[in-house]
């Protein structure tokens, strides 16, 4: 399906971002990036306002967006809520997901493993928010979907900024994203909610541990 213009400026956005075109603290200006990205100021303002609802960038008014400066107090809260949210939306996809949901994450997987091993960035940033984003769906609970866009959008200024595979250029940098991942969604084909519960803590523990904790 292709992206409409609001969807092409958020991914050219973030893109910006994950490049460290933009730091921690910097503001991201409206007419700057149109002309950066060769567009007009209307979607990419939407997406700038997409970027502030999903947690992602604060706004001041009369100034604009701008990264928010990330704390080690500011990690452990985004890190807890999301192991709290997504745990639960993981046990409750391994209660409700139908086999073509199960195929879906399966497929997910596959590509979060090329791209891995490709060091594709942008797509191994998109397919991992499929991921996450497509369980908290087959969970069946609209509060749950909300708040971990939310908070999944949040933790993304740590993983972006300290995840190893996106700040470095060498390629043997080991990712276990793609297996755990593979664990997960294993553990929603058996529908067995207390391993997807389980591994998908573990994952997000892991994450946290290793960006903010260097374990």
């Amino acid at each position: 399906m292709k992206e409409n213009a609001e969807e092409r400026a958020h991914r050219s956005i973030v893109g910006l971002i994950m490049s460290n075109h933009y730091r921690p603290g910097d503001f991201l200006l409206e007419l700057e990036i149109a002309s950066k990205l060769e567009m007009s100021r209307t979607p990419v303002s939407r997406a700038l306002g997409r970027l502030v609802n999903e947690g992602f960038l604060h706004k001041i008014p009369k100034k604009g967006c701008f990264i928010p400066l990330p704390t080690p107090e500011d990690a452990e809260q985004v890190f807890s809520a999301r192991n709290a949210a997504e745990s639960e939306a993981a046990a409750r996809a391994a209660r409700l997901a139908g086999d073509e949901e199960v195929a879906a994450l399966q497929e997910i997987v596959a590509k979060d493993m090329e791209a891995v091993q490709n060091r594709q960035k942008d797509t191994f940033s998109r397919i991992n928010e499929e991921f996450h984003l497509g369980i908290a769906r087959i969970s069946r609970n609209t509060y749950l979907e909300k708040w971990i866009k939310n908070i999944f959008w949040r933790s993304n200024i740590y993983i972006f900024y300290f995840d190893s595979f996106y700040k470095s250029t060498q390629l043997d940098i080991p990712q276990k994203t793609p297996k755990q991942h593979a664990a997960i969604v294993q553990a929603i084909a058996d529908h067995d909610p207390d391993a997807a519960a389980r591994l998908m803590s573990e994952h997000i523990n892991r994450t946290y541990e290793v960006l903010l904790l260097g374990r």
